[in-house]
């Protein structure tokens, strides 16, 4: 039932004031491509199937707005504050939905989950899902400014993946805040983009949401869950895992994992290629001391790293450095022998 308010909502109050434009500022308290990234963009395909504005894999068929998204489900403790994109006034809330932890598939009735709807005059309506249960501060009738703290992310609603869902419209005619205008193809004449300049909002075709060491393997429950939990390689016999996580491939791109040892050669190097479009791309590849042809790891530093291609030209590089224990004397064997 509060679904279909929320839906009323937009529908009475976009039909009854005069045309305007409108500014956006940032929906969410995050920094772009740090600690959060888009996942999905409005779908620009107004028929069957699903294509972001710029006809990459970001979006999911009939898709309304955009999925501002959390590195994993873990983030959701640091409480990212959901944030009014211009003044308004709060004409409908909901703040009683369970948080379920991600249990629930995007096609849940329950849908949008704690929610705000503003109206901000001039045909404009705009909604934040997803918000987490009992943080919403603000009530029906309410006047807010722009960048005013809703509420917090949450895991309400129809998601199984940590996020605000923002979606603007305009006399009940979705916009796509990136172009300006109602999505009609992915390869349609855009507008101006709504986003403030300040807001450095723009398209992103892939980003990069975790790469990393692990000593246990990077199974995707795990990955989704809490980066925390892959913790760093140690033990001069156990292997470690070099893995990677992105947003946004397409058919022709290519990754490629390299771990480099203590004397700064690369002993492993693995390319993956990608074979068709996908909105979330993970790969890993093991590694043991065997690849070094040895028994036991050498000590000291050792990097592992991650390069990205699209078409062929480097789009992104990601290194990180760790340390592998020194043996112990009863380790090392008979003469120092490995």
């Amino acid at each position: 039932m509060k679904t279909t308010i929320l839906a009323a909502a937009f529908c009475v109050a976009a039909s009854s004031v005069p045309a305007a434009g409108i500014e956006l500022g940032m929906p969410i308290d995050c920094v772009i491509g740090e600690t959060c990234m888009v996942q999905n963009y409005v779908d620009a395909e107004p028929g069957a199937g699903a294509k972001d504005f710029e006809c990459g894999p970001l979006a999911y068929d009939n898709h309304q707005g955009t999925d501002f998204r959390l590195r994993n489900r873990a983030e959701i403790a640091k409480g990212y504050a959901v944030l009014a994109t211009a003044p308004g006034t709060v004409v409908n809330v909901i703040d009683d939905q369970p948080d379920h932890g991600f249990a629930l598939a995007q096609d849940n009735p329950f849908g949008c989950g704690n929610a705000v709807i503003l109206d901000h005059g001039a045909g404009w309506l705009s909604q934040y899902c997803h918000l987490g249960r009992g943080t919403v501060r603000v009530s029906r009738g309410q006047s807010v400014r722009t960048g005013e703290p809703l509420g917090l992310v949450g895991s309400s609603g129809g998601t199984d993946f940590p996020h605000l869902h923002y979606a603007i419209r305009r006399f009940n005619a979705v916009v796509n805040p990136y172009t300006g205008v109602s999505p009609t193809g992915c390869d349609a004449p855009a507008a101006k983009p709504l986003w403030r300049a300040d807001t450095g909002l723009e398209y992103t075709p892939s980003a990069l949401v975790g790469f990393g060491v692990s000593r246990v393997f990077p199974s995707l429950d795990i990955v989704k869950q809490d980066h925390s939990l892959l913790t760093v390689p140690e033990g001069e016999r156990a292997p470690f895992y070099v893995w990677l996580h992105l947003l946004g491939v397409r058919e022709g791109d290519s990754a490629r994992l390299m771990a480099f040892g203590p004397d700064g050669r690369p002993f492993v190097s693995e390319l993956f290629d990608v074979t068709e479009d996908k909105t979330i791309y993970l790969a890993n590849i093991g590694v043991e001391p065997s690849d070094m042809d040895v028994a036991r790891w050498p000590p000291g530093e050792y990097r592992a790293r991650v390069t990205f291609y699209v078409d062929g030209e480097e789009a992104l590089r990601e290194e990180v450095a760790f340390d592998l224990p020194v043996p112990s004397p009863e380790d090392v064997g008979v003469g120092g022998e490995r």
